[in-house]
């Protein structure tokens, strides 16, 4: 397995299949605003082409982020808050998995919520609080093994802009869906240029193997 094409196409991927199908599917969704809407409700229950949102997009951007944390973990040094990083990440990644398996009711503001919009709301908040978590977690780990201020401090400045997008995700908000994206952004764009710093600057032992 060439483990320095992986790490950086596997966030890739998952950050492009996930960005197609939320065009995608809000193209297809009637008077759909990205700005104002969730993107869950592209995958709600009763939305047009829901289950193809969920099962044919969510699911493989989260295998694609799984796939990613597994070759991130062959490389990286095992220390124990890089290995709780890495589990943060793929809290992250399963936890809006579930999302997609148990979408919420249109238009995700039920009357009355059903077992599947619960379960939909109660995985997806703690998944980005993970996300976040692992920036944090591993950006601080990486001054054992990186002499990079650079990393350390990007992540520090995208998680504080994370943890900003997530406090704003209110749903009566008139923004909430552009907040999201947002959120989603800087996440995946740590997470690709986490990918992109260990392809680059750990050619030690852990990436011998591949030269």
């Amino acid at each position: 397995m060439n483990r320095r094409y992986f790490l950086l196409a596997l966030p890739v991927f998952s950050f492009l299949w996930f960005v197609s199908t939320i065009f995608i599917a809000g193209h297809f969704y009637p008077d759909y605003s990205h700005v104002a809407q969730f993107i869950s409700e592209l995958g709600a229950t009763g939305s047009p082409y829901g289950d193809y949102v969920n099962y044919l997009g969510f699911i493989p951007t989260e295998l694609f982020l799984l796939g990613f944390v597994f070759v991130s973990y062959s490389v990286l040094p095992r220390t124990k808050w890089n290995t709780i990083g890495l589990i943060l990440v793929a809290v992250y990644g399963v936890s809006l998995g579930v999302a997609a398996f148990f979408p919420c009711d249109f238009e995700c503001e039920p009357d009355v919520a059903t077992l599947s919009h619960m379960i939909h709301m109660a995985s997806a908040f703690p998944g980005y609080l993970c996300g976040i978590l692992a920036i944090f977690c591993i950006s601080s780990a990486s001054k054992s093994w990186s002499k990079s201020r650079t990393f350390r401090y990007t992540g520090y400045v995208a998680g504080i802009l994370a943890v900003f997008a997530l406090i704003n995700l209110d749903p009566s908000s008139n923004t909430v869906g552009l907040n999201q994206r947002v959120l989603e952004f800087i996440l995946y764009s740590w997470f690709i240029y986490f990918g992109y710093f260990l392809r680059r600057k750990l050619p030690n032992k852990a990436l011998k193997r591949d030269k």
